[in-house]
């Protein structure tokens, strides 16, 4: 326990000295690894419906195709972790199973992005550096190992309000690398001209609503407690719109709205 400790002070000494340097992501890296394993680090800002940038990672060419380069092209949107930065979650620890849909784990997204790149559990220090802007470090474990443990979440919880000062205080201009005049966001985002594009013709309001909260992985029974309908209601709104689309499948719906995306990125 001793040596852990020396090993975080020594980390976050080396953090604090890399302030304001291209040396600071690795430092901060270094620092949450020594009080707790894992596997990939990746730390991302987001600004309103732009897309995300990403600040850091320590994956290789391969696997940060698919959990970076893909990601960011346009399926963040469907990411709780997205969600959680642009709404109103305070700043502070964030973790996937906590933050994720009822179905999440069986939607079309988790299967693209969390399947293909074999993480099994993802935890989040969410920062706050600027008005309108967020920046989440992410750590992951993988499928073939331990989910973070009860006393990883508290080592976490822990060191938190180290991670997030050091991290608030390198990234304080993150601003400026967003587009000007968007940064508390917008009301017609990407996903919005993605399901509107989709629905051109075809879809009803509630059901561009409702096509929205399955991509993200929620039930019929967590759509209607949202959306204070019944479940046989949500049940005929998703046959409506699987029959219009002429489609069959959450895979399909999925690919479809991926496709619309790049059409209006």
């Amino acid at each position: 326990m001793q040596s852990a400790f020396a090993d975080w002070n020594a980390a976050v000494g080396r953090g604090l000295e890399a302030l304001g340097t291209a040396e600071f992501p690795r430092a901060l890296e270094d620092a949450v690894r020594a009080a707790v394993p894992f596997d990939i680090f990746m730390v991302f800002a987001y600004s309103g419906p732009e897309n995300p940038i990403c600040l850091a990672h320590n994956m290789d060419g391969g696997r940060a195709e698919t959990v970076i380069e893909a990601y960011a092209r346009g399926p963040y949107l469907l990411d709780p972790f997205y969600g959680a930065a642009i709404g109103h979650e305070p700043a502070g620890v964030i973790r996937l199973k906590s933050l994720a849909p009822d179905l999440f784990y069986t939607s079309e997204y988790f299967k693209q992005h969390y399947e293909r790149t074999c993480i099994r559990d993802e935890v989040g220090f969410l920062l706050r550096p600027a008005l309108g802007t967020a920046i989440v470090v992410s750590v992951t474990r993988p499928i073939d190992g331990p989910a973070f443990s009860a006393r990883d979440m508290q080592t976490i919880r822990a060191i938190e309000p180290v991670v997030r000062r050091l991290g608030e205080s390198h990234w304080r201009d993150i601003g400026q690398r967003f587009t000007p005049g968007r940064r508390n966001g917008a009301k017609a985002g990407p996903i919005d001209r993605a399901l509107d594009a989709m629905a051109v013709g075809h879809l009803t309001p509630r059901e561009i609503e409702i096509t929205a909260l399955v991509l993200r992985g929620h039930s019929n029974a967590s759509i209607a407690d949202l959306l204070k309908i019944s479940a046989g209601t949500v049940k005929i709104h998703r046959r409506n719109i699987y029959q219009k689309l002429q489609i069959g499948s959450q895979a399909d719906l999925f690919a479809r709205f991926i496709a619309h995306l790049a059409t209006v990125s």
